[in-house]
């Protein structure tokens, strides 16, 4: 039997009528009528009374059984359909965003290139949210921002990279390249709490009784935000190169810097065959990621 023939079956008897099923489907009233003509003609059966100038039908008995056979044929096509796409090389991959948006795209775009059957599903999620997809199975491969020790996960560095300052690109902000946190007003700060090292280096320098002016929950948001001559980010190297490039932006290294950013690399133990070969081709292009950007060794 024909799913289009099915289809067109199934429709008729939704909407009672010819036209609305036409309708339905994108098709024409003759289209449906000769799916529905060719279904009869293979089972043998007549299915739908015809009777002129009666615009609803009706099923002859026959129909009415053969509702339930039609709809079962459907479900287990969809099954069989779906089967043979869990089949195929897949992966699931999950990030915290900063890391998803300024420097997995470019392991993505490459296994796009050269690996066209391999589907990818990607999450962004944050470091807690993505230690838990994990552990449900429901993603591959993480990449987060905190150690946790959980039974069954892997857990190892994948990249560690400086945080600088981010300004705009103005001249009495470009003349100055190295700058120490003494020197930054922490009234003109744009702050995000990176990770929890990070934190207490912050702490050192600024009281932490006194709230920034301005804090973000989502650390690229500061882009946007940053907006007169005088406020300043801390940001990881990534987002600041990426930034700068636009010549919006300009970067300050920093005296007695804050630790690096360590994102960490997380697996299950006991990943199922397929999985693990896409996660060799994975593992493969995130190699060039460290030839690609030299600061993240």
């Amino acid at each position: 039997m024909n799913i289009d023939d099915i289809q067109a079956f199934l429709a008729v008897v939704a909407n009672q009528s010819l036209t609305k099923a036409a309708e339905t489907l994108n098709l024409s009233q003759s289209s449906v009528s000769h799916r529905l003509k060719n279904l009869e003609q293979e089972l043998g059966l007549v299915l739908v009374e015809r009777k002129k100038g009666i615009k609803t039908i009706s099923l002859t008995p026959a129909g009415e059984d053969f509702i339930l056979v039609a709809e079962k044929w459907i479900h287990l096509l969809l099954e069989t359909q779906s089967l043979k796409s869990r089949t195929s090389l897949s992966l699931a991959i999950g990030s915290v965003d900063s890391v998803n948006t300024y420097l997995l795209p470019n392991i993505y775009q490459q296994i796009i290139n050269k690996h066209p059957t391999l589907r990818l599903h990607i999450y962004t999620k944050s470091s807690i949210e993505l230690y838990d997809l994990l552990e449900q199975r429901i993603i591959d491969i993480a990449f987060v921002l905190q150690e946790r020790l959980i039974k069954n996960i892997e857990l190892a560095p994948f990249f560690a990279e400086p945080m600088v300052v981010l300004r705009l690109a103005l001249p009495e902000n470009q003349s100055v390249q190295i700058i120490h946190p003494q020197q930054l007003n922490p009234g003109d700060e744009l702050y995000h709490d990176w990770f929890p090292t990070y934190q207490i280096w912050h702490n050192k320098w600024w009281d932490p009784l006194i709230p920034p002016h301005i804090q973000v929950s989502n650390g690229p948001m500061v882009l946007p935000l940053l907006r007169t001559p005088h406020q300043w980010a801390i940001v990881p190297l990534s987002i600041a190169l990426s930034a700068a490039a636009t010549h919006k932006y300009t970067i300050q290294k920093l005296i007695d810097p804050p630790p690096e950013r360590i994102c960490y690399k997380v697996t299950h133990k006991f990943a199922k065959s397929s999985t693990k070969e896409a996660l060799a081709i994975f593992e493969s292009f995130a190699t060039e990621l460290h030839k690609q950007f030299d600061y993240l060794n």
